[in-house]
């Protein structure tokens, strides 16, 4: 059987406005994935979380630094059909 390969270290780092003082939540967290569609899959999960409905941006970037992943939300997702 052969092994599967370590997980690969991505940056996950996100801007979230928020309503305060402040205005933004800047985050910034290790992302471990067995491949670059698993790691963009826990990246996409873990903004959805961090926004909660907020407005924000986010980038996922490899060990090189390259950008793999980004989105960018104006405010909350629309309403789907009821």
């Amino acid at each position: 059987m052969v092994p599967s390969p370590p997980p690969a270290p991505f940056r996950l780092q996100c801007v979230v406005h928020r309503e305060s003082a402040s205005g933004i939540i800047i985050h910034d967290e290790q992302i471990l994935g067995t491949s670059e569609a698993a790691a963009v899959a826990d990246a996409k999960a873990r903004f959805a979380h961090l926004l909660a409905g907020r407005s924000g941006s986010a980038a996922l970037r490899d060990a090189a630094g390259r950008v793999v992943w980004s989105t960018r939300q104006d405010g909350p997702p629309a309403a789907g059909p009821a």
